[in-house]
């Protein structure tokens, strides 16, 4: 059975307009469209700050109805096609003119169809039905369904840009720029996959490599006034001014009419004391679009004379008939705000790194709130071991947060303290007082580590630099159990045996409020997680949670990583490369080997998890291991007459085999029951 291609739908002006690539792809458009309309409905539009964008997926059972319906249609169209038949041949189209709701700078759109796309019926299915978990807030079973259809189209670049864009939503970000890398390898030429590669990159503050991918989208495609202002914003994150100045108005010039660009130009040429040249770009920004004209904005304007000063009513009518002050000149405004102006600039841009952003309001903000609230787990008080924290919008630290130095004994075949919170970054010791060895590890998600064999009275430290919760066991003793939540930067505490917590004098900014509890799965961990910006007006947040877990339960959130698929790929590239070596290729060869020693080895997490696990002495050999065979192929230090294919081949296969081996390894430790379940 195939899906008949759709009719070509023109597009209005308008969306010509607002859309700043191009795609005939209709899968790509149903889940890049969406990022867009998210991004820039709530991160464009909220003035320079990247928060969480609204979730604004197609649901699943309008994407199910669509095939459904196509596919009926087909049916009646086309006997020659068996029912039921869910190959590859002839999927021309992921979805049947689907109007997505995507806010204010995208319309809604029916996309052609791309001949080039043949997708498996249970690849669409699994992608649409990831959306809907993902719009849902289920984002690990969402993830679980973009996986499947991974595996079923595993080079279906499409299905690795949904996914990007779905995590990066919910911002984990390191997975994201993965699927991302994943859908360029496979799509070198697309430059949407490069936007939103770009866009998730710089969400995470890594700055250059947002400013490399930017770069890459405005060659690839010149008038991507969007890209431009993104790339200003990237390099502003690096305090490079000039080129951020640059960068906006080389979107200006693209687009006159973008509003954001001339705001954020603004707000950098007000920062650097050039409020003449601020100033209309403020004006314009504000003649666009009236949410611009923000309290600090028309207070500069203002002072410079090009605003009247609102005045209180006069008392009497002599009063009210006095003859006004002259308005300053600009010059004279220059030279006595300058100083003030840019402070109270800084200000309002402090706590965000170069981003610029904007507080709402200025005098009548408060510089702290107090937050209060109830925690409820079905219907009854969550235990006192939970966790309720605000981690920062912005990932920086909070006036007075400091790490710890934690000592966790081992006695009686228990942990002492069994349940602790930390700092990120803090550092914890695992003492042995007990007369027993003990083998304590944990395989929590960012949290992977084993300590391996500890006598009694010895001790081992570990920095935990990574946030999250920490399930502690001992591969000698199945039921010592224990947790650790690490806390982002922000503010933690325990609720009372009422379920009650408060936050007293916080400052005020925006973050993200979640709970903890071991009880939690990690899906109810992720449902529940709710976004606060928080002014100075004290708030309450009440939470009541549904758990399918029963009151004792522990829930490990695992790593997924599939680091034998990470070996599978080093292995292809290398063998391929070597093959291309033998062919008589130059820079192909060296370029694969570089690509499986950066991308996959270390890009992928698997040089990590074994420094974590065992030691970065032995991360660091076997990346020597795939660095001789670099150098090998690109004849780096050794004569030409050495190189052949043989040594090659016979090195390839035992830098495999180790890693293999060590792989093996690594997940005996990190899975220590994996192997016994038979």
């Amino acid at each position: 059975m195939s899906l008949k291609k759709n009719k070509k739908v023109k597009k209005s002006p308008t969306e010509k307009e607002t859309a700043p690539t191009k795609s005939t792809n209709p899968l790509k458009r149903v889940g890049l469209t969406v990022f867009w309309g998210a991004l820039i409905a709530v991160g464009l539009w909220a003035l320079m700050d990247l928060s969480t964008p609204q979730s604004n997926l197609v649901p699943y059972k309008q994407v199910k109805q669509s095939l459904e319906e196509t596919e009926k249609k087909q049916t009646e169209e086309s006997a020659e096609f068996k029912d039921g038949d869910t190959s590859s041949e002839g999927f021309e189209t992921a979805s049947n003119d689907l109007d997505l709701d995507s806010a204010d700078l995208v319309q809604k759109t029916s996309a052609a169809p791309n001949s080039q796309v043949n997708l498996p019926r249970e690849t669409l299915e699994h992608i649409a039905k990831g959306m809907e978990l993902t719009e849902q807030g289920k984002y690990n079973q969402g993830n679980i369904e973009f996986e499947k259809a991974s595996k079923i189209s595993p080079n279906s670049n499409e299905v690795y840009a949904i996914w990007g864009a779905a995590l990066k939503m919910q911002k984990k970000y390191k997975g994201a720029n993965k699927k991302f890398a994943r859908a360029h390898e496979l799509a070198p030429n697309d430059k949407e996959i490069v936007f939103n590669w770009a866009m998730s990159t710089l969400e995470e503050r890594n700055s250059d490599e947002a400013i490399r991918l930017f770069e890459m989208a405005v060659k690839m495609e010149p008038k991507n006034y969007l890209a431009y202002n993104f790339l200003g914003k990237a390099y502003g994150q690096k305090k490079f001014y000039d080129e951020e100045i640059a960068s906006y108005k080389k979107a200006i010039e693209l687009k006159p009419d973008f509003g954001a660009a001339h705001f954020n130009l603004g707000i950098i040429l007000g920062i650097k004391k050039k409020f003449e040249e601020a100033a209309p770009h403020f004006e314009k920004a504000i003649e666009i679009d009236k949410s611009f004209e923000k309290p600090f904005v028309v207070q500069m304007l203002t002072a410079m004379g090009l605003r009247k000063a609102k005045t209180t009513e006069a008392s009497s009518d002599e009063t009210s008939k006095a003859e006004p002050k002259p308005e300053p000149a600009v010059k004279e405004a220059k030279a006595d705000i300058g100083e003030e102006i840019k402070k109270s600039l800084e200000r309002k841009t402090e706590g965000s790194g170069s981003d610029h952003k904007m507080e709402e309001g200025s005098k009548n903000v408060k510089d702290t709130t107090n937050v209060k609230g109830r925690v409820l787990i079905n219907g009854k008080a969550i235990p006192p071991n939970a966790v309720v924290f605000l981690e920062t919008q912005s990932k920086l630290r909070v006036p007075g947060q400091k790490t710890q130095e934690l000592t966790i004994r081992q006695s009686n075949l228990s942990f002492f303290p069994k349940s602790s919170t930390v700092q990120v970054g803090s550092t914890v010791t695992f003492a042995n007082t007990d007369k027993e060895v003990h083998n304590i590890f944990s395989k929590s998600q960012n949290n992977q580590f084993n300590l391996g064999a500890m006598a009694a009275g010895s001790s081992r430290s570990l920095t935990l630099d990574q946030a999250g919760p920490i399930v502690l066991r001992c591969n000698l003793h199945k039921d010592m159990i224990g947790t650790i939540f690490v806390v982002p930067n922000g503010y933690s505490t325990h609720p009372n045996e009422n379920g009650e917590f408060a936050f007293n004098k916080v400052k005020s900014q925006g973050y993200l409020l979640q709970v903890w509890h071991p009880r939690m799965l990690p899906e109810e961990v992720e449902a529940n997680l709710t976004t606060v910006d928080l002014k100075g007006e004290d708030k309450t947040f009440d939470f009541d949670i549904k758990s399918t877990s029963q009151p004792g339960e522990i829930h490990d959130m695992v790593d997924p990583t599939d680091y034998n698929a990470i070996v599978d790929t080093i292995e292809k590239e290398m063998f391929q490369a070597i093959e291309d070596w033998k062919n008589g290729k130059k820079s192909i060869p060296r370029k694969r080997m570089l690509m499986a020693i950066t991308k996959h080895y270390d890009g992928e997490g698997l040089k990590g998890a074994i420094a974590k696990s065992f030691s970065q002495k032995r991360s660091i050999q076997l990346e020597k291991k795939l660095d001789e065979i670099r150098k090998l192929i690109s004849g780096i230090g050794v004569a030409k007459k050495d190189v052949t294919e043989a040594v090659l081949t016979s090195k390839a296969k035992f830098a495999v085999s180790q890693l293999r081996l060590n792989v093996k390894e690594l997940e005996a430790r990190l899975k220590p029951d994996a192997g016994k379940k038979k």
